[in-house]
């Protein structure tokens, strides 16, 4: 197929160039909105690109004029992305585009979907994260598409080599700004790039890809502990040196709680006798008041690291995720079945990320002048 893709200079879009390219799968129309954008796809020899604004109708249209489908993975705003769903549809019907795969996200449910979420399960537009609001309003844009054949995908946690979940571990591993909110237990809902990759290419021709949006993931949904344990012990880390800091709003939450007993504990420490109540109960209830009443205490422990700075309600909702999606629709509608095992997947990742970012004694090697001995 000739295939166009949208967004083939971020993450997702150069690993399709560049699986496409190298196997000779499809023909591949890079689209971006400037040359320099494509410095990155030269060394495959992508052998056609065209220049135009995702947002700019008219550009877009003749960028993908004779394309068999168009595959939309382009990130962005918030207003870009609702602007660029609706510009994408519209440039297929009038380039004469039959199929746009366009690349939603798990995240049209929140980063912490409540239990019994599913492909079925009508998503809204008033969560606390704008990035999933606007997702919601993109996937409403392309319901009203006429003229096109639209399949969505919803990925969850997209990774591998280069992806943004890793690409900062190393400096703050190194730092002491790596954390895990909640201890990092929560689930993750993560597909690797390859296997986006694969349900992409299920997408351009399955025919029923179009009659829903579909979650696509890997085939195990580890803890979030679990998904960064392989990359941080392949750097000499340990998941100890991940601070477990509180998710976002857990404190005030606990000082509600304890608001609440407080109460309770003062009229039973005024109204219970002191022949029913030992002295050393009695002298727990009070040490318990206190701590309730008193504003804490500065620590006398000096900690070994700069402490992390606090999550924002993306990460806190994410760490402390308690659901994990189902893909029933897309294993039996679409036949999608991810060909890269979740453990050969972090795996390459971690191995990726310890020679793209060298040990310390490495480091310090390649700074070092050049020794002109005999051993030099």
């Amino acid at each position: 197929m000739r295939v166009a893709i949208v967004g083939a200079s971020g993450f997702v879009g150069t690993r399709l160039v560049e699986r496409w390219t190298l196997t000779g799968a499809h023909e591949v129309i890079a689209v971006a909105r400037n040359a320099t954008s494509l410095a990155r796809l030269a060394r495959f020899g992508v052998p056609r690109w065209e220049q135009a604004d995702a947002l700019d109708l008219p550009a877009l249209t003749a960028a993908i004029r004779g394309c068999d489908a168009l595959v939309h993975v382009m990130v962005g705003d918030p207003q870009q992305i609702v602007n660029a769903a609706e510009v994408a549809w519209q440039a297929c019907r009038d380039a004469g585009v039959a199929r746009l795969v366009y690349t939603s996200s798990a995240s049209v449910f929140g980063q912490n979907p409540p239990p019994g979420t599913d492909d079925h399960t009508v998503p809204h537009d008033h969560h606390a994260v704008e990035y999933n609001n606007a997702k919601v309003r993109a996937e409403r844009a392309l319901a009203q598409a006429e003229g096109v054949e639209v399949a969505i995908l919803r990925p969850g946690i997209v990774y591998g080599p280069r992806s943004q979940w890793f690409t900062t571990l190393p400096r703050d591993l190194e730092g002491g700004a790596a954390m895990l909110v909640g201890g990092g237990t929560g689930v993750c809902n993560h597909i690797y790039v390859d296997n986006l990759v694969h349900a992409i290419e299920i997408a351009l021709t399955h025919p029923s890809a179009c009659s829903q949006p579909f979650y696509v993931a890997d085939e195990d949904a580890l803890a979030w502990r679990d998904f960064y344990r392989p990359a941080v012990e392949r750097l000499g880390y340990d998941l100890a040196d991940m601070a477990a800091v509180a998710p976002v709003g857990a404190s005030r939450g606990r000082r509600r709680g304890a608001a609440a007993l407080m109460p309770v504990m003062k009229a039973g420490a005024r109204i219970v006798s002191p022949r029913i109540v030992p002295a050393r109960a009695r002298d727990a209830m009070r040490a318990a008041l206190d701590v309730l009443t008193s504003p804490p205490r500065a620590s006398s422990f000096a900690l070994p690291h700069p402490e992390p700075p606090a999550p924002s309600i993306e990460l806190s909702e994410l760490h402390t995720c308690a659901t994990r999606l189902p893909m029933h629709d897309a294993t039996t509608i679409l036949g999608y079945t991810p060909p890269v095992p979740t453990a050969t997947a972090l795996a390459r990742t971690a191995e990726w990320l310890a020679e793209a970012w060298p040990s310390d004694q490495e480091a310090a090697r390649a700074a070092a002048p050049l020794d002109q001995g005999a051993d030099g």
